[in-house]
């Protein structure tokens, strides 16, 4: 591991000229700053905790053996989450630069971990703002009288003619809202409310980013603690409806004979993982911003824990309103879909049935707008910041280089506008992100206990909070965490390979299918369909992209000189 290291009295960082180490002093004086701390704590929460913990939490706990998937879930925070994320929140703020010149000086042939983070975090907030754009169009809606969503066509006078009788949610949603047509292979034209709120999305997200962390970090007092405002409100609504206690009981009752099957744990990990934004490299950079000498390890403790314990919350919330909907409607609380289809078709059947159900529709589509920009804030930052690190890009103003990377994301993403876009969404939803970061995930911890050094490391966080990390910690870094989480990796290839990847293409109901010609409609209103060969290719290239950097540049600089990092630090 030392063939090629260099005296670092004359060379402390790759690429940079010997004086480099001055220049690095500057630049870490110069470097921007959180207005306050807790500007970084509500930033981080902000970025963890999302959409994900309102709708892919509880769908997974009721579908993998309710109140006993918190084992799993829980294992799996202590032993690859929590490590996770110490480990970059410590890394960045000892380092104090963006994650691309990280593993560049931790070794040359790490630098395409960097590269790969960059692509992960493109690919994410590509795809990703079209959350934010269906709750901004559902929040427009939710001042309607009566909500759109409870009839399915303001012409029909028999609702049974247009659509099955119960299913008005997701007629709306399906049929009013996206206009989805069958397959991917059918575009369709755009559909006008979803590409007006796609352009307002960027808008806003451009306005609360283009000073950076000066301006991202002050709408974070609002934008990551009014969804706490009304997850309590909702909360209290929710318990005191009639039927809520069935709907939580579902979603406890454990069923722990569903623990022996191997799905239950990695989706436990897979959940941990992507629900705590590790390996995004946001929080690197979220680090970074900090002064050095700041306790990364009691924040990286309380954002973890406030964002899984976020998810439990939220998801108490969820069934307690889908237990009132079996109670008014008759529907089961167990017939509910992940994803988009628990927030826009599960929980507007509900709502509807509430009194006052404009507000509590309002409320609840508001709170989902803030946990989506929130996210998307951090994973953006992620790949304009890293750049500021090089001369290039530091002659670019930052509001200039935010505009430029915001218009390339809206219009890359602007196909799922269209009326086939929930089919592509779909497509980037399920290979864009996930193997890619559970991939970059091992790379970093090995990066850093193996080659960075362990001991070194745990020096650098006693330097930064007065004591060195536990053993535990220590052990999690070097062995437990790689391990289990190229488990998790082998796991998934191995899933994909025996089940090949599908999409829900739309169908329509039993009685009323969209193309009976071609499909028979079903109960949930959707059919698994292959991927065309495009398809295919498009999503093999979403996971090479983040994943191919990571090996090319570990052979293009294997033997490329490099010398110890000599910290240079600015108090």
């Amino acid at each position: 591991m030392n063939d090629n290291k260099v005296n670092p009295e004359h060379h402390t960082d790759p690429g940079v000229n010997p004086d480099g180490d001055e220049q690095e002093v500057k630049d870490k004086a110069k470097r921007e700053r959180w207005g306050h701390h807790i500007e970084f704590i509500l930033a981080s929460i902000g970025l963890a905790v999302g959409t994900g913990n309102v709708w892919r939490f509880p769908y997974l706990a009721q579908k993998n053996g309710g109140g006993a998937f918190l084992l799993p879930y829980g294992i799996m925070l202590l032993i690859e989450g929590l490590p996770l994320f110490y480990l970059e929140l410590a890394l960045g703020q000892r380092m104090q630069k963006g994650f691309l010149r990280i593993w560049e000086q931790i070794r040359p042939y790490f630098k395409g971990i960097g590269i790969g983070q960059v692509f992960v975090s493109l690919q994410m907030t590509a795809y990703f703002p079209m959350v934010m754009c269906w709750c901004m169009y559902y929040f427009y809606l939710s001042f309607s009288n009566p909500l759109p969503w409870t009839k399915c066509d303001n012409s029909s006078v028999n609702i049974s003619e247009t659509c099955c009788v119960g299913d008005e949610s997701k007629y709306f949603w399906y049929v009013e809202s996206l206009r989805v047509t069958p397959t991917i292979s059918e575009a369709g034209g755009f559909v006008p409310g979803i590409t007006i709120c796609w352009f307002l999305s960027w808008f806003f997200t451009y306005i609360c980013l283009f000073k950076g962390i000066k301006s991202s970090g002050k709408a974070a007092y609002f934008t990551a603690t009014f969804p706490y405002v009304v997850l309590i409100c909702l909360f209290f609504r929710g318990v005191t409806l009639p039927g809520a206690g069935d709907g939580v009981k579902v979603l406890f009752t454990p069923d722990f004979k569903r623990l022996l099957n191997p799905t239950v744990w990695v989706e436990a990990a897979g959940q941990i993982f992507y629900s705590l934004s590790v390996a995004f490299g946001a929080l690197i950079l979220f680090g970074s911003y900090n002064n050095v000498q700041n306790n990364c390890s009691r924040d990286a403790m309380i954002i973890a824990l406030v964002n899984c314990g976020t998810s439990v919350f939220a998801a108490i919330v969820v069934y307690s309103i889908l237990g009132f909907r079996q109670h008014k409607v008759g529907m089961a609380v167990t017939d509910v879909e992940g994803g988009p289809g628990l927030a826009f078709i599960a929980y507007t059947t509900a709502v509807a049935q509430m009194p006052l159900p404009q507000l509590w529709a309002a409320a609840f589509f508001f709170m989902m707008v803030l946990l989506a920009v929130d996210s998307e804030f951090g994973t953006i930052e992620a790949t304009i910041g890293p750049l500021q690190d090089y001369p290039f890009f530091k002659r670019i103003r930052k509001e200039l280089l935010c505009l430029m990377v915001c218009v390339m994301l809206c219009l890359l993403g602007l196909p799922m506008t269209l009326e086939g876009g929930l089919h592509i969404f779909t497509l980037w939803d399920t290979f864009s992100v996930s193997l890619p970061l559970v991939f970059i995930g091992i790379f970093e911890c090995i990066a850093v206990s193996w080659f960075y050094g362990l001991d070194r490391f745990c020096e650098d966080i006693k330097f930064m909070t007065g004591g060195r990390p536990h053993m535990y910690w220590q052990i999690c870094w070097k062995f437990v965490s790689p391990i289990l989480i190229s488990v998790v990796l082998v796991a998934s290839i191995v899933k994909m390979l025996m089940e090949p990847p599908t999409y829900p293409g739309f169908v329509g109901c039993i009685d009323h299918p969209v193309d009976a010609s071609r499909f028979n409609g079903t109960k949930n209103w959707v059919l698994d369909m292959s991927y065309p060969v495009w398809g295919r290719l498009i999503a093999a290239t979403m996971v090479a992209l983040p994943v191919v950097p990571v090996p090319l540049f570990a052979v293009l600089n294997w033997n490329k000189p490099y010398a110890n990092i000599v910290h240079k630090d600015v108090l």
